[in-house]
């Protein structure tokens, strides 16, 4: 090895090469051979030098500084949402509304921005204008916050403290829903807004996302109920929703169940996609022609998943044993299926989001006195308790959603 080493240094200019030699026997302790250890290390016991320690803190102290300490605090805004806060501020694609002094984790970095902001003065001028605005502590009123990555600004609704949330919290939201609109009450006109807003978790509290299981005991007794929907679709002279069904069927209950059973066993799991195509064939779905029983695959949604899984809490010993649901044909060789119902609107109770969304994407039109007057006021309807004609599953995972099992024809206009 000596050699070899000192073949490489003779390559080197002959002063070069004695410095080369002399740093290596200092540093070895003389000689040409391996370096002996000096007893001293430049490495600490976790593994790094103190270069690359000293790295280390400076990234997490700029990432710390990154999401609590922000080189300038957010705007806060209480009026024109859509021409102010919306169009010269955030230009957002999505917003979501959460409910006063909330726990969220994105309101709660926020709120210790403005507590560190507060305490610490860095912006003189925030005294002044929380005083402009008449507001003490702007997280203790319904709040809308752009969904992105940066929080440019906040939106406050004046007068929807925590206390005024707890005794009415719909009307809360009704006058968030006016700001928004410009003094329109029509919940529907969020659909032609330039944004998306939607109810963050700590919102569905009052009132929950509706979706709905029409059941029966035979696949006949759905059928009139799936008739008026497809009858309401081809003679509506509007354009149909984007989220509406391209059909509608049903489907043996127990057929779902085997075939989330049979995910991993690939020939049983064949068997069942078979059996569901056949029943879709009987009841007069179209599907693509190379939607055959070995390539076709069949999705079930989260939501009806979600509904299989529950449906096992219910009291009634009768169970029925076919569900209506939404299809949707996501390729030649792919199916969906799944519940109809959606995400609630501002100022929407479950029952007045569950009608809509319901026509939406089927243009069944469900009776909604029929449905109010055996729901529970928890839900938008007229009761203490629900009657014993509609079931209300609720998730310990999924505490913003609500699944309601109803039976056919009696629930429809």
């Amino acid at each position: 090895m000596y050699s070899i080493r000192r073949s490489i240094y003779t390559r080197l200019p002959i002063k070069m090469a004695e410095k080369t030699l002399e740093s290596r026997q200092k540093g070895s302790g003389g000689g040409g051979g391996p370096r002996r250890s000096t007893g001293k290390s430049s490495v600490h016991s976790d593994g790094h030098t103190p270069k690359s320690n000293e790295r280390r803190k400076k990234t997490n102290n700029r990432a710390q500084q990154r999401n609590h300490l922000p080189k300038h605090l957010f705007k806060i805004e209480t009026a024109h949402f859509t021409s102010n806060f919306h169009s010269d501020i955030c230009r957002a694609a999505k917003y979501k509304v959460h409910a006063p002094l909330c726990t969220c984790s994105k309101v709660d970095r926020l709120r210790q921005r403005f507590q560190q902001e507060k305490e610490k003065n860095y912006n003189t001028s925030l005294a002044e204008r929380l005083k402009d605005l008449d507001i003490s502590d702007p997280f203790d009123n319904v709040v809308v916050l752009p969904d992105t990555k940066t929080t440019p600004a906040i939106f406050v609704c004046n007068e929807t403290s925590s206390n005024e949330f707890r005794n009415d919290a719909t009307l809360c939201e009704d006058k968030l829903a006016k700001e928004i609109f410009d003094g329109n009450t029509d919940k529907t006109s969020l659909d032609t807004l330039p944004f998306k807003v939607s109810c963050a978790l700590c919102l569905l509290g009052h009132q929950k996302n509706g979706f709905v299981a029409i059941v029966a005991d035979s696949a006949q007794e759905l059928q009139p109920t799936i008739c008026k929907a497809k009858a309401a679709s081809e003679t509506a002279n509007h354009e149909l929703h984007s989220d509406h069904a391209h059909f509608i069927c049903a489907v043996q209950l127990s057929s779902f169940k085997s075939l989330l059973r049979s995910a991993k066993t690939r020939s049983k799991h064949s068997q069942i996609v078979s059996e569901i195509l056949s029943q879709l064939k009987t009841g007069g779905v179209d599907l693509p022609p190379s939607a055959d029983d070995a390539s076709c695959t069949i999705q079930l949604g989260h939501h009806l998943s979600s509904l299989l899984w529950l449906e096992g809490k219910l009291k009634s010993k009768k169970r029925s044993q076919y569900i209506m649901v939404l299809g949707y044909v996501d390729g030649p060789t792919e199916l969906m299926l799944d519940l109809p119902g959606g995400k609630r609107h501002l100022g929407e109770s479950t029952l007045e989001s569950l009608v809509r969304e319901v026509k939406e994407e089927t243009s069944l039109e469900l009776d909604k006195q029929w449905l109010e007057e055996r729901l529970s006021r928890r839900y938008g309807g007229a009761l203490d308790e629900n009657s014993e004609d509609v079931h209300a599953l609720e998730s310990e995972k999924e505490n913003g959603n609500v699944y309601f099992v109803i039976p056919p024809m009696s629930s429809t206009k």
